[in-house]
């Protein structure tokens, strides 16, 4: 029987759009791996009437439930208060609280007093639990029915008590309930969800089913399909595969695996001791950004020109200016000359190049808004290709970046 589970995230800044919540999307895919689900992720205020209220709503709905924020020294900090209003219990002096707090401060090389905060003060049948990378201790509460699990807002204080305080506390207390799930991701690329499942393989989610539970997760240039199960071991991953290449499905498939485009494109680099570079224009650096974010991504990737004005594309990559000026910043010929001088700058294997119009501005009939101007050059050839999408100025960056690291990808394998 899986555990009902609840997650109250509070604070006036993240309903006022001040601080954007990440405790919620992190709490959601840690639990996932140990085989919870959320069933809701509830977000209140500041107010202490609201949230005794909320507090005991979800005692008598939910088995499980992690609370995150309030817990700290300020005025606004009413977590401790709600959550004793909600138990009909009072708040009381707490040595074991106490001596969290001077444990907790000890760490930073500070004194704890009670002088300080309130930090000692811990409402009755609740236990006070160390913070390994706070101040605040947390609060863990226990009745037949439901375990409340507290601690404070701040990311990287929240995620250290999830991992080394609270799912300890919960794998003991449910030791049935929580078992790693494992899971098999087929990855695609430049194919929609409703032509896969609707026109390709109509059948595709049904035969998966019988595996795990299938989710899809759409992604820049394509979906994500997940099949979950605590018995996903490596004979019915092969006959996953197995069963995705006997369909049309298979050439849109890059992966069956969990690494990231970027992360996949620096392991095939480095198996193949091939250097890569490019030259990005409308991209602005961001490609060079995504590669550059993976760890032992210098050992391959040589370095990216940022070539946003025609002069710089003609200084720093050698595009000649009669192709600019017969072909415009925006076409197959200049970034072949973008990409051929960029790997010969960069002194690298491979190197791709993008130049496009981005918006909302600077598009025509024969050339749009989305329009995308792409080439790869490697050893052996130059390749180009003319390539239109939708989207605001900030998507279309993401899949023209998408759409040239895939095909470095294609080129790397």
């Amino acid at each position: 029987m899986s555990l009902s589970t609840a997650l109250i995230i509070i604070g006036d800044e993240i309903l006022e759009g001040r601080t954007r919540d990440s405790n919620g999307y992190w709490l959601a895919r840690r639990l996932k791996e140990v085989g919870l689900g959320l069933s809701e992720i509830l977000v209140v205020s500041d107010n202490l009437a609201d949230l005794s209220k909320l507090f005991k709503d979800c005692l008598a709905k939910y088995r499980v439930i992690f609370i995150s924020g309030g817990l700290g020294p300020t005025l606004d900090d009413v977590t401790k208060q709600a959550l004793a209003d909600a138990t009909s219990n009072k708040i009381l002096e707490s040595s074991q609280g106490a001596e969290m707090a001077k444990e907790n401060y000890l760490r930073y090389g500070k004194e704890w007093t009670p002088v300080l905060n309130s930090y000692h003060m811990v409402p009755e049948n609740f236990n006070a639990v160390t913070n390994p990378k706070g101040l605040a201790p947390g609060l863990v509460y226990c009745n037949e029915n439901s375990m409340l699990l507290a601690a404070p807002g701040v990311p990287w204080e929240f995620e250290e008590m999830v991992d080394s305080v609270f799912l300890p506390i919960l794998k003991k207390e449910f030791p049935k309930q929580l078992k790693r799930m494992q899971e098999l991701v087929i990855c695609t690329r430049f194919i929609p969800e409703e032509k896969i499942f609707g026109e390709l393989c109509p059948n595709l989610w049904k035969d998966l089913s019988a595996f795990g539970k299938v989710s899809s997760l759409p992604q820049v240039l394509g979906i994500n399909i997940i099949v979950r199960a605590a018995d996903l071991d490596e004979e019915k991953r092969d006959q996953i595969v197995e069963l995705i290449n006997s369909t049309e499905l298979s050439e849109y498939v890059w992966q069956y695996g969990s690494l990231s485009l970027p992360e996949l494109i620096i392991k095939k680099a480095c198996e193949k001791g091939l250097s890569i570079g490019m030259a990005e224009s409308c991209t602005g650096g961001l490609s060079a950004s995504r590669l550059t974010d993976i760890p032992g991504s210098s050992a391959v990737f040589m370095g990216s020109l940022v070539t946003y004005s025609n002069q710089a594309k003609e200084k720093l990559l050698g595009v000649k200016e009669k192709t600019l000026l017969d072909h415009g910043a925006v076409s197959t010929e200049t970034v072949e000359e973008m990409a051929i001088g960029a790997r010969e700058k960069l002194d690298c294997d491979f190197a791709i190049a993008f130049s496009g119009i981005a918006g909302p501005g600077g598009g025509s009939d024969e050339k749009p808004v989305g329009t995308l101007a792409f080439a790869l050059s490697g050893p052996n050839q130059t390749y180009s290709k003319l390539i239109n999408y939708r989207g605001d100025r900030l998507k279309l960056k993401n899949r023209f970046s998408e759409f040239g690291l895939f095909k470095l990808l294609e080129a790397l394998s």
